[in-house]
């Protein structure tokens, strides 16, 4: 080995300890990591990551807890009701995720689960535009190495069972690193690659709250329906096309998307780490504070940058984004590293009842991990609930607008 091959080695073997250390007290588990192939047909890249997982944990532990949700937020009646909504939607995705939907769908009913429809297969592509909770951290070092870290929080039922890490590869070359719930087609977190062993941008997403307790799900449907794109396909599209930072900050902050949202970028040179606050036009004015594209800057002492689910320049209101802010000064920008940030993220509350998977990048050596985080029983019945709630309060302000509003589209 080379040196610096070896001081890589070394630095991936310390976060893997102190990654086995958590899993040890906590029964979390490293997601199982596959590649795909996008020369294959969606079916052929699909089978062995659904064969592996239904072998693993059983249908009753993965897929199916997360049908007796959607079968709770809209009863079989409401699923068919709102069938031609579900249609319209799901033939405004380009022609490549309808491919995969499809194919996924076959999977699923070939091994003996017909009772999914394509409405609801639709209904999981809007993961993101149901609901979550998020703490997303990009920070320098005092070495100038960039570290990016995230915990995805979500009360949906079973996904720790199906999230994974995905590497996309094209002609036999990486593209792609990815953390995904199998079954969602879209990306929330990853990281591109332009030649092996380094990445050369990485990307979290995280909800937009406007410290609404229900987020209005109508106006988020009327934007799909009017030809903007489903963010989570927006995100998968760019960590396939943009070659880099600059590039990849240029088109996230402009390019529309169904939901405001906060997209938190990493590079790998100095610097290369960024905040943008997206309206669904575009990024955010921030109430003319300057602070929509929200850069690290080390010259005054900004050497992090951290997101949780409100605008950056109101107050903190947030507990997780006060108790992220003190763990990372605790370690300060001499331990912004992988184990630094880790431990950040591991904290009770930034750590929840509701997160579901704490995924790390470091760009430079081409480093990805997820790591799935599990929960007691009661815990996840009590998130399984609330979410529950929440989203089903939601799908009766959606079948309101139906009833009293929706014409469909001449597609």
């Amino acid at each position: 080995y080379s040196f610096c091959t070896l001081l890589v080695t070394i630095k991936m073997l310390r976060t893997a300890a102190l990654m086995a250390v958590l899993t040890t007290a906590s029964a979390d588990f490293i997601a199982p990591r596959f590649t795909m192939d996008l020369d294959q047909s969606p079916k052929q890249r699909y089978t062995p990551v659904v064969n592996y997982l239904l072998a693993k944990h059983g249908y009753e532990n993965v897929w199916g807890p997360l049908h007796n949700f959607l079968t709770a937020i809209l009863t079989e009646e409401e699923w068919k009701e709102t069938g031609p909504l579900w249609d319209e939607i799901f033939l405004g995705y380009p022609t490549f995720y309808q491919e995969e939907i499809l194919a996924f769908h076959e999977l699923i009913v070939e091994n003996g689960h017909p009772e999914w429809t394509r409405g609801q297969m639709t209904m999981v592509q809007l993961f993101y535009e149901v609901e979550d909770a998020c703490t997303s951290i990009v920070a320098e070092n005092t070495n100038g190495t960039m570290f990016h870290s995230r915990n995805l929080d979500y009360g949906l039922p079973g996904l720790q069972n199906f999230t994974a890490t995905i590497d996309f590869v094209k002609n036999g070359k990486k593209v792609s690193s990815n953390t995904m719930y199998i079954g969602y087609c879209g990306v929330l977190t990853g990281q591109h690659y332009e030649t092996p062993n380094r990445a050369e941008w990485s990307i979290s997403l995280d909800q937009r709250f406007y410290g609404k307790s229900v987020i209005p799900y109508e106006d988020t449907i009327k934007e799909l329906r009017a030809g903007t794109q489903n963010v989570g396909f927006t995100l998968r599209d760019a960590l396939y096309t943009e070659a880099n930072f600059t590039a990849a900050t240029k088109l996230l902050g402009a390019k529309p998307i169904p939901a405001p949202a906060y997209l938190i970028v990493s590079g790998v040179e100095k610097g290369d780490g960024v905040v943008i606050t997206r309206d669904r036009n575009g990024t955010s004015a921030a109430a003319g504070t300057g602070r929509g594209y929200w850069p690290i800057d080390t010259s005054n002492g900004a050497w992090y940058r951290l997101e949780t689910n409100f605008d950056n320049w109101e107050p903190i209101t947030d507990g997780r984004r006060k108790t992220a802010n003190d763990g990372m000064h605790s370690i300060g920008q001499s331990g912004a590293n992988n184990e630094g940030l880790l431990k950040v993220l591991s904290t009770p509350n930034v750590l929840n009842d509701g997160t579901t998977y704490t995924a790390q990048m470091q760009n430079d050596i081409g480093y990805y991990y997820t790591l799935a985080r599990e929960h007691s029983a009661e815990a996840n019945a009590k998130a399984n609930a609330d979410m529950r709630k929440t989203v089903r309060a939601k799908m009766v302000n959606l079948l309101h607008w139906f009833r009293t509003e929706y014409k469909p589209s001449k597609l």
